[in-house]
């Protein structure tokens, strides 16, 4: 009777899913219509099922409003830009959500016909790890940008230094390093550029630019130049060779970091070949004993 009752609720749970899922595929379909076909399939799969994502969104109140989602949205900034900033945001919890979803009710769908509850929670690990990857693709390409935005920075230094140093104007410098890459931080330059050149005062600019590329030294750099741009200080040089010779030795540890992380991550699959291995050897070993 146990087993028939555990079986009857894994099937009312699964009913239940089913018919959610179904109820908000169908309910907001043409609600969200305009936002799931603007999302390239290439980078997010079977968009058409995100609508069931926004509908848990409206559903748990979240939006961009939260001081939360406002740190979030600022880092999706750095990637994707302020403009798009906010539509990449309800584009990466729809995904989340959706997914996750998704794979909980069939799961759930799997646990009812097999009678099994461990396929259930297998099924709600599934779905959680699957929303965690949707956040952790996103933050490997926002840390991915950081630290090339960090290992070109040393360079741009050099570069401005020697500029300035010759007796060019800051400025000029700085639009002529800009065009040097297409880089990350020589895309910020160029913004920085245009900013300029549409009316944007130098000083602002140059927070600007530290505020789209997010990173402490960027900051203290941007507020030197604001801090030079307004009181005239004429030790600009000296601090742009001294900040060059910094980032120099900081992007060594860097590397070095990297290095020390990437040895890390072999230890896994290092570990998982050498088990492999071990019991190819001792399995035949103890089977002829």
């Amino acid at each position: 009777m146990g087993i028939e009752t555990g079986h009857f609720v894994l099937l009312v749970i699964a009913t239940l899913l089913v018919v959610l899922w179904v109820f908000w595929a169908v309910k907001n379909e043409d609600t969200y219509k305009e936002l799931t076909d603007s999302i390239n399939p290439e980078t997010y799969r079977y968009p058409d099922i995100f609508c069931v994502g926004f509908s848990i969104m409206q559903m748990l109140g979240i939006d961009s409003k939260s001081k939360k989602a406002r740190a979030r949205i600022k880092e999706i900034a750095e990637v994707q830009g302020k403009q798009y900033a906010e539509y990449h945001f309800y584009v990466i919890n729809g995904a989340k959500w959706s997914y996750g979803f998704t794979v909980f009710v069939i799961f759930a769908l799997f646990a009812a016909m097999a009678n099994s509850v461990l396929a259930l929670f297998f099924g709600a690990l599934l779905a959680w790890l699957l929303m965690w990857y949707v956040d952790e693709r996103f933050n490997d390409k926002l840390e991915e940008r950081r630290e090339q935005i960090i290992f070109d920075f040393p360079q741009m230094l050099s570069k401005m230094t020697l500029l300035v140093t010759s007796g060019m104007m800051v400025r000029d410098a700085w639009k002529k390093i800009a065009s040097h890459s297409d880089r990350a931080l020589y895309k910020e330059m160029q913004l920085t550029v245009i900013e300029m050149q549409n009316g944007v005062t130098e000083v602002d600019a140059y927070k600007n630019f530290a505020d789209r590329c997010s990173i402490k030294e960027i900051r203290r750099f941007s507020a030197t130049m604001v801090q030079s741009l307004q009181k005239g200080n004429g030790e600009i040089a000296l601090f742009l060779r001294n900040m060059a010779d910094e980032m120099w030795n900081e992007k060594k540890h860097l590397v070095k970091r990297k290095g020390e992380a990437a040895n890390s991550k072999l230890l896994v699959p290092t570990a998982m070949i050498f088990i492999g291995i071990l019991l190819m050897i001792m399995v035949p070993a103890f089977s002829g004993l």
